[in-house]
């Protein structure tokens, strides 16, 4: 059970990391020039991050069936979550570093494919790329109402499945109809990213005259994201406790 359970944090852990990180492939774009590369690169690395899902989601599953009392459960979640809000607030802080890393990988990719320009940039070095930077995280350059309507997209996208898991050992005897709740809770926050986030930040970034409206918007996005972390984190925390001692 332990190994499991550790599969199963560190694959929700790389899920997350690569599909946040991956928020430098657009940065690079619009720094470099090369918006439509970055936003496909983008698209492409946050498809790849789904590989985790493939051990992820049916080793979740058998924790489930296997009996897992719910204190031991939410324990899990709470590390999952944890973690991934430690590597998401890296990454806020150091996104310059990630978008230095696309621009490699941009240079690499002009006449090779994707995966070996990958390989080409995590393995050599190109000590003759000028690598142009983007502005740092400040928290001058937050939009609160844009880092609230990210907050509350991504609450529903990071819960879908550990929440539907856990309403089906609430309710075991619901348990297959519970856990198809996971499209609903990714369903709400999906629309909200895609009709107003996506198309908010693709239209800043297209404006090649305004260095800082794109920067302000990814940077309230990324916050945004980390805070859903630690609201669902300390939700988590508080529901143990009261399990525990009430």
């Amino acid at each position: 059970m332990i190994i499991i359970s550790t599969i199963v944090i560190v694959c929700f852990l790389l899920m997350h990391f690569i599909d946040m990180a991956s928020f430098g492939s657009r940065i690079a774009g619009r720094v470099i020039k090369r918006a439509a590369l970055g936003t496909t690169l983008q698209l492409s690395i946050m498809t790849l991050s789904k590989f985790f899902l493939v051990p992820f989601l049916p080793l979740l599953g058998f924790l489930v069936e296997s009996g897992i009392n719910i204190e031991n459960y939410v324990l899990l979640v709470i590390v999952a979550y944890a973690t991934t809000f430690l590597v998401s607030i890296i990454i806020l802080f150091n996104l310059n570093s990630f978008q230095y890393f696309f621009q490699k990988l941009f240079s690499n990719y002009d006449n090779r494919t994707i995966p070996a320009a990958l390989i080409k940039t995590i393995f050599t070095k190109n000590k003759d790329l000028r690598l142009k930077p983007c502005q740092k995280f400040s928290l001058n350059s937050i939009v609160i109402k844009k880092t609230l309507v990210s907050c509350f997209a991504y609450l529903f996208i990071i819960t879908g499945f550990f929440a539907a898991f856990m309403l089906g050992i609430l309710y075991p005897e619901n348990r297959l109809t519970l856990s198809q709740f996971t499209a609903t809770f990714h369903g709400i926050g999906t629309i909200i990213l895609a009709v107003y986030l996506d198309p908010m930040l693709s239209r800043s970034i297209d404006l090649l005259d305004d260095d800082i409206t794109w920067v302000n918007n990814v940077y309230s996005i990324l916050l945004g994201r980390v805070l859903s972390y630690l609201i669902i984190l300390t939700c988590l925390c508080i529901f143990l406790i009261i399990r525990k001692f009430f």
